[in-house]
């Protein structure tokens, strides 16, 4: 009888310290997400908060266990055991490689994501390994020890008694932890009690919460926010945001410099400023020097899919927002100040492309939604027939070799062209389809074989580029046009982020990281370096003036870089910032209008606020 009482005793310790190890270094690791000195999370009761949510959560598991019956209480715990820690291996795997936590609507990308699911495997975490490997060897330790034994023991209502005041004790002390809540609009994202109550950012959320109640409060809250959204105060949030920040936009030096001219506005994948230079990027890198070279332009990471974000923002100005759905399968929001439908108005012809089906990310519907004309897919039109189904329209070389898609692009008394690259896509293996394709190993010589793949990659997109100028030149309709080339994000596919920052200059974090290249060049602009913030989200309104459209500022989250409003500043969608020399508000008012703006850029999408 007592070696029955130790060896239950012993079975529920291991059990005990299984669950605990995962989140104890999952506490870890969301730690070392942000700053926690920066939110002032540095002293030990915010390590309290997670640690009483954990215990809570694992001994509801264990009281749980104790209750079934004794014949399925091992089996029971064993796939409780296995499901946390599958879960806690695609989370830290998530967040290696797109910077966040996961959370209920990011599983509507999986379809999309699973194609590159190979490349997670890539920047793997020791740590969440040696994590997974003791949890999953002590599960395995209990199954042994109860291998011949069942835990038989009886009910015992006083140890009910004792686990469900245990339980709440723990939940108890980590409410009283979280403090007040407090009502500056600055400390939305840096007072522990306001991240519990709004959950808003994954990150932060999963520090102060700890890995169970992070994982049931953030399905809580994503049904909750669906049934409890009332668009009316929501609507009057942004109508507050407008009268506070409200701006007027006046003529500058740069209105109208490219009036009535063609646009043809490439989204380049994975392009990053470490490897523009003469001999990668020949191309790029001469227009650099030549047109409008925007040093300090950010590309900040909100939801879903770190190119249809920058994709979504490029053509409305605004972000992707954690909702019901993903941002492109969101069909009842109306874009009257997108990029498409105010050109639209000014007499443009528009039209969008990209290699990949147009039901991948739903460009098909989503571009007709942002007020394309139509989006044409290469893989569609190979099917049907419209292009060479022998060639790989993957490679940007080939697509833009084709002069099929280059009068498509160049269709209209005036024009605007979105183009979406593809070539530098992850992963930057010799399995990579369009690196063999391309069939050229030459480079393998002259740097390590993932950064000579990555630059093969990147040359035939700067390839593409060369071939586009010069095709518009034999069209005459070079002088009438502009290129905008804005990257979409870091090469964040690349398996060591620490050579990636080191390369680039900067520290090892995606909020550094994420300073890419945004170019716009037309052979009668005068080159300039323009060394002033702006981000993803300022494209729009910046190069609506450029082609002297007038457009109502507050429409937009984003400013004209080069009008007096911009603020010279980017923001982040845990509410913090990178702030430029010009910058003249101080940081609690640079904070308050970085919240601010993540309200607006939710009510906006939340409410269909501009729609008829």
């Amino acid at each position: 009888m007592k070696k029955d009482k130790l060896r239950i005793i012993l079975n529920y310790s291991l059990m005990f310290i299984s669950l605990f190890a995962l989140a104890f270094y999952m506490s870890l690791y969301a730690k070392s997400l942000f700053n926690p000195h920066l939110y002032g999370f540095d002293t030990i009761n915010y390590e309290l908060i997670w640690v009483g949510f954990s215990l809570s959560w694992i001994l509801a598991f264990l009281l749980l266990i104790y209750l079934i019956p004794s014949k399925y209480q091992i089996a029971t715990y064993f796939f409780i055991n296995l499901a946390w820690n599958i879960l806690f291996f695609a989370q830290i795997c998530y967040v290696q490689q797109l910077g966040k936590f996961l959370i209920l609507s990011d599983l509507f990308i999986a379809g999309e994501g699973f194609q590159y699911i190979k490349s997670i495997f890539l920047n793997l975490n020791i740590g969440m390994l040696i994590t997974n490997a003791i949890s999953l060897a002590i599960s395995i330790i209990v199954v042994l020890i109860n291998r011949q034994n069942k835990m038989h023991h009886k009910i015992n209502k006083v140890n009910i008694a004792i686990m469900v005041f245990l339980i709440f004790i723990a939940r108890f002390s980590s409410y009283l932890a979280l403090g007040e809540k407090s009502d500056a609009t600055w400390e939305e994202n840096y007072n522990a009690k306001n991240i519990y109550i709004n959950y808003t950012n994954p990150n932060t959320s999963m520090y102060i919460s700890g890995y169970y109640e992070y994982t049931f409060r953030s399905i809580y809250k994503y049904f909750y926010n669906l049934i409890t959204l009332d668009k009316k105060a929501i609507k009057n949030k942004i109508d507050e945001y407008n009268r506070i920040y409200g701006v007027n936009h006046l003529d500058n030096d740069h209105t109208g410099i490219f009036k009535n001219k063609n646009v043809i506005y490439i989204m380049m994948e994975s392009i990053d400023s470490w490897i523009i230079d003469e001999k990668t990027t020949p191309n790029i890198y001469r227009l650099r020097q030549e047109g409008l070279n925007f040093q300090n332009r950010y590309s900040p990471f909100f939801n879903g899919g770190q190119t249809i974000n920058s994709e979504f923002a490029c053509n409305t100005g605004m972000y992707a927002i954690t909702s019901r759905q993903t941002i492109y399968d969101i069909d009842d929001v109306d874009y009257p100040y997108s990029l498409a439908n105010v050109l639209s108005r000014n007499g443009y012809s528009v039209n969008s492309f990209h290699a990949n089906s147009s039901d991948f990310y739903n460009r098909g519907s989503f571009h007709r939604l942002l007020g394309y004309n139509h989006h044409y897919s290469f893989l569609d039109m190979q099917k049907s027939g419209l292009l060479n189904k022998k060639v790989n329209y993957f490679r940007d070389a080939n697509a833009l070799s084709d002069d099929t898609i280059v009068d498509l692009m160049t269709n209209g008394k005036k024009f605007l062209a979105f183009y979406t690259t593809y070539s530098a896509h992850l992963e930057y293996t010799k399995d990579n389809k369009v690196y063999k394709d391309i069939g050229d190993t030459s480079w393998e010589r002259d740097y390590p074989e993932e950064e000579a793949i990555y630059r093969r990659l990147a040359h035939d997109t700067d390839e593409a580029i060369g071939i586009l100028i010069d095709k518009l030149r034999e069209r005459d309709l070079l002088d009438d046009t502009i290129l905008v080339l804005v990257t979409d994000h870091y090469s964040y596919g690349y398996s060591d982020s620490l050579y990636v920052a080191i390369r680039k200059g900067v520290m090892n974090n995606r909020k550094q990281l994420q300073n890419t290249p945004f170019i716009i060049w037309s052979p009668s602009v005068a080159h300039e370096d323009i060394t002033t913030i702006l981000d993803t989200a300022d494209i729009l309104p910046t190069l609506l003036n450029m082609l002297g459209i007038t457009y109502d500022a507050n429409n937009y989250l984003g400013t004209d870089v080069f009008g007096d409003e911009h603020d010279d500043f980017v923001w982040f969608d845990d509410g913090t910032y990178i702030a430029g020399s010009d910058v003249t508000l101080d940081d609690r008012a640079l904070l308050t209008k970085a919240n601010y703006n993540i309200l607006k850029n939710q009510g906006i999408l939340l409410t269909n606020y501009y729609g008829t």
